[in-house]
């Protein structure tokens, strides 16, 4: 496989600073001296050990070279700031698999079989026929004792294996959200039961995936727990990832203990450790109009306490989490989004225990 410095990056000097700027970002990023050198050597398409052995033609051992360019290469790729080209040293794939994320086909090329039975398992609900017509192609090879991801013209990642799968979502995600066409993008989970949804939104760490998942012992299908996507007729329907739970909700979700134990164990790109359960009832892939928005907010002790709130409060937490293409919402959009809080019931829920908090909504959704 080959390196380059991926389109819209430029090295330049600044004095005496050598640093990259990444015209989608807009960032600046600085580099050491060593780094400079090889970036330098990336803005042709070169294979790792060209870059080895310009190091070594520098007076750096071979050892170093190795590790210094591996290094090096991974810490680009976090960047967003490496494209990773596979060639014929890579052989065919072993396997290639496609999955739809609500209108999104995604190609797997796996050259590895025990990352592809690492990855696939995750993503299988989503399978797809393999003539679908896919928006993103990616490869999944071995790199040393790292792991290659390799999107066609658009920046790759290099990773742990543990790492692989979650990376794999982030870059899936960046596609699901880049080709929304009209729909609206909502950082919510969405459970579904009798044909109506039920929207869960929450900061980051608030507990929407946990809750979401609890919530399937009282008779909601999963829909997703962080994506929900609001199309041209107000109806929302979930990408359905598998639930990402972390280290502490393992040993909460009692109906669930043998399924979330018997997941391997991942490792975000944000260092939390994660599983992903399988088998779990996924609701059909039909549009639902959310019968209730629920703001979590979770706490250490303390009663469940639930409350009905202002549309305008709900409202603005949505909107704070919306997402489309042009990263603004047309007044069409908003009109829709504002039309489904209009017409849903708008609570927030205070909670320390788990399953107080799934009666407490399985209660007041049957209520709807």
């Amino acid at each position: 496989m080959k390196f380059r410095l991926s389109a819209g990056a430029s090295f330049f000097l600044l004095g005496e600073r050598k640093t990259i700027f990444d015209e989608a970002s807009q960032q600046i990023f600085q580099l050491d001296e060593l780094s400079a050198f090889l970036t330098c050597l990336l803005a042709e398409a070169a294979p790792a050990h060209q870059l080895e052995g310009a190091l070594v033609a520098r007076g750096v051992s071979r050892a170093r070279a190795h590790a210094s360019v591996r290094d090096y290469l991974a810490h680009l790729s976090r960047w967003n700031l490496l494209e990773i080209m596979f060639d014929e040293n890579e052989g065919t794939a072993l396997d290639t698999q496609t999955f739809d994320f609500e209108g999104t086909a995604v190609s797997l090329a796996f050259y590895d079989r025990e990352l592809r039975d690492l990855v696939v398992p995750i993503f299988a609900h989503n399978g797809a026929a393999a003539a679908t017509s896919h928006t993103a192609a990616y490869d999944v090879a071995r790199f040393g004792e790292r792991v290659c991801i390799s999107r066609h013209r658009s920046a790759g990642m290099i990773v742990a294996d543990l790492e692989v799968a979650p990376a794999i979502k982030a870059l899936v995600t960046d596609d699901i959200l880049a080709n929304l066409g009209l729909n609206v993008a909502l950082h919510a989970a969405l459970l579904v039961k009798n044909g109506k949804g039920l929207l869960i939104c929450g900061a980051a760490g608030a507990g929407k995936t946990t809750l979401a998942v609890a919530l399937l012992g009282a008779g909601f299908t999963y829909g997703g727990d962080d994506i929900a996507l609001m199309d041209e007729d107000g109806l929302f329907v979930g990408v359905p990832f598998s639930p990402a739970l972390k280290q502490g909700s393992w040993g909460l979700l009692g109906h669930m203990s043998d399924a979330i134990l018997a997941a391997p164990i991942h490792r975000r790109l944000d260092n939390k450790h994660v599983r992903y359960p399988t088998g779990l009832p996924y609701a059909a892939r039909v549009r639902v109009q959310p019968a209730a928005v629920v703001l979590i907010r979770r706490r250490r002790t303390g009663p469940v306490e639930v409350c009905d709130v202002e549309p305008m409060r709900a409202l603005s937490e949505l909107l704070a989490g919306a997402h489309t293409p042009e990263r603004r919402l047309a007044l069409p959009q908003f009109q829709r989004l504002l039309d489904m809080v209009s017409q849903a019931r708008t609570v927030e829920l205070t909670y320390s225990s788990l399953d107080r908090a799934v009666e407490t909504l399985r209660r007041l959704y049957d209520r709807q």
